[in-house]
């Protein structure tokens, strides 16, 4: 008798140990699968926060009066001059340069002269003449010009291609580091100067991207500058004493 009861108490604990683990792994299945479905939605939200600011990666300004030279309007659509003139130009006229051959009419000399002529226009923008939108629409169109006379100067350098495109590469990665940081301390600096500095949780500016925000119901996550505006208004304040 004691032998079959230790034997009837050996099955009973092997029983619940299988039953331990059959539920150790049903619970380690089910975390898995939650694990795997938080990851569609991260990358969903992260989605739908892109799509929500779909305006602001056309335009690259806010939508208020502060910026309202910085863009061209296509329909509906707000686009910065900068961008969709300046870039567009420079593609352009890089392909035609491709297309024709120039060298037999102009020295590239030529070309490296009237491209820094045409990139000299960015000192337009120091002396705050393209606040005039059609003087600044100019100038990007010359600035996207004389990239490109500049590119096609490069490439044709008595140099080996791979060599070309390197000095090619390290110039005008310098010159879009230059451009961008500019742009950037100027928008900031409007931002600054504005009666709401950086709080756009309720600037005008902002205002199709909140919505946008709301009906795909995500978090308002620029109202959390509201308290480094306030901060930044009391500085302001103390400063006028």
């Amino acid at each position: 008798m004691c032998e079959f009861g230790s034997f009837g108490l050996y099955i009973e604990c092997k029983v619940k140990q299988i039953k331990y683990n059959q539920n150790n792994e049903q619970i380690e299945n089910v975390n898995s699968d939650s694990g795997i479905q938080k990851h569609p939605r991260k990358i969903k939200k992260f989605l739908l926060y892109g799509k929500s600011f779909i305006p602001f990666f056309l335009s690259h300004h806010p939508e208020c009066e502060n910026f309202k030279g910085h863009t061209i309007n296509c329909g509906k659509i707000r686009l910065c001059i900068g961008c969709f003139i300046g870039y567009p130009t420079a593609i352009i006229t890089i392909f035609l340069l491709g297309i024709f051959d120039n060298n037999n009419l102009f020295s590239s000399d030529f070309f490296l002269i009237l491209s820094l002529v045409f990139l000299g226009t960015f000192f337009l923008s120091l002396l705050n003449l393209t606040k005039i939108k059609i003087i600044k629409i100019i100038q990007k169109f010359l600035i996207g010009l004389g990239a490109a006379l500049l590119f096609n100067w490069l490439m044709e350098r008595p140099s080996s291609r791979n060599a070309n495109l390197r000095t090619t590469f390290v110039i005008f990665y310098g010159i879009l580091i230059i451009l961008n940081l500019y742009h950037a301390y100027g928008i900031m600096g409007s931002c600054y100067r504005c009666e709401t500095p950086f709080n756009w949780g309720v600037c005008s500016g902002f205002c199709k991207i909140r919505e946008r925000m709301k009906v795909n119901d995500l978090d308002n996550f620029l109202l959390n500058f509201e308290s480094f505006s306030l901060k930044l208004l009391e500085r302001r304040a103390r400063k006028k004493k």
